[in-house]
């Protein structure tokens, strides 16, 4: 049908992503493990990660969780013959590649007792660190590529993604960015660069002296029309913060935790949006207080990615071959031969 045809048009296609993966499909040919259990967010760049390793060794995908699961992605793997596991069905695999230590905790549950993995988040690497089990890891969040590149400059293209898309003007409303860390700089810097009046508060002394010598207000103060968390802390927003809302505020959590803990009644539904009441103020929450970089937005940008994920096949190697125990951060050979591939 005409309407069939106009929907396709405007979709973007899963392989147009794979198109751009250039770095992955380069380094998924030189995996040298056997076997690997990937739980990350499942969306298009994940997808084509996987689909790409699964041409040189076997790969058991699985959910990271619902919200960050993109349907398109995993019929397209269906498609090529990649069938999404259970995670339980998943963590009899040798190697993980792991998000928020997920895949990991679930393995040490079902009974494992020793456990590899390379783990690409600092949320991750914290509960590997309270794991009882014998853990050989590799964080890839302390490099460069992934700590700075995706987390400082690349999510935050996935915060104005999601902002785009509740198609509201930026230019001129009031934002602050509560956490100063990666995240909260490059959201920070993103939304200042696009005519947003820009307040920052964190918890720590040093961010707050580092936000001010970056130009930020800063304050504890909420009277704001957006507001977005990335501290990493789960439920740093809750009732006391939100009695402290600007009427009609848009509340967005970048964190890898439920960072916003809502309060009051939802009075209206819009889809990724719901509005709350809350002792007379209302407030929108964006996909129910989860990473809407994530579940609303496309993600961190394709090339962002393409690197990160670079360096994680590597780190599996790595993981096979290299005699060490406990949580490295990730080797500077591995971001220096994909850093050779960009330069």
């Amino acid at each position: 049908s005409l309407y069939t045809a106009i929907k396709s048009f405007l979709v973007i296609s899963v392989d147009w992503y794979c198109e751009r993966m250039k770095l992955v499909k380069k380094f998924a040919s030189k995996v040298e493990v056997e076997e690997v259990a990937v739980c990350l967010p499942l969306e298009f760049k994940t997808a084509c990660l996987i689909y790409e390793l699964s041409k040189f060794t076997r790969v058991l995908p699985v959910k990271l969780d619902e919200p960050s699961t993109k349907p398109e992605a995993v019929r397209w793997l269906q498609e090529r013959g990649v069938e999404v596991l259970r995670k339980r069905d998943a963590v009899k695999a040798e190697i993980f590649l792991d998000c928020a230590a997920v895949l990991s905790r679930v393995a040490e549950k079902s009974g494992r007792k020793r456990i590899k993995v390379v783990e690409l988040t600092k949320t991750g690497e914290e509960y590997l660190r309270k794991l009882k089990v014998e853990v050989k890891a590799i964080s890839i969040d302390s490099s460069s590529l992934k700590g700075v590149g995706e987390n400082q400059y690349g999510t935050a293209f996935g915060l104005l993604d999601t902002l785009l898309r509740l198609n509201i003007f930026l230019p001129g409303k009031k934002v602050k960015v509560i956490g100063y860390g990666r995240v909260g700089k490059g959201c920070a810097d993103l939304l200042k660069a696009v005519g947003c009046r820009v307040g920052v508060w964190d918890v720590s002394p040093e961010k707050r002296i580092e936000a001010i010598y970056a130009g930020y207000d800063v304050s504890e103060d909420l009277d704001a029309d957006i507001i977005v968390t990335c501290t990493g802390f789960s439920g740093c927003l809750g009732e006391e913060e939100l009695s402290r809302i600007r009427d009609g505020a848009i509340l967005i959590n970048l964190g890898a935790e439920m960072e916003i803990r809502p309060a009051g009644r939802i009075v209206a539904d819009y889809g990724s949006v719901k509005m709350y009441e809350f002792e007379g103020l209302r407030y929108y929450l964006v996909a129910g207080g989860y990473a809407a970089n994530l579940a609303v937005g496309g993600g961190t940008p394709i090339e962002v990615m393409d690197r990160t994920f670079s360096a994680a096949i590597l780190a599996l190697n790595h993981l096979k071959k290299a005699n060490f125990e406990g949580i490295i951060p990730l080797p500077r050979y591995i971001e220096e031969t994909v850093l050779k591939e960009i330069f």
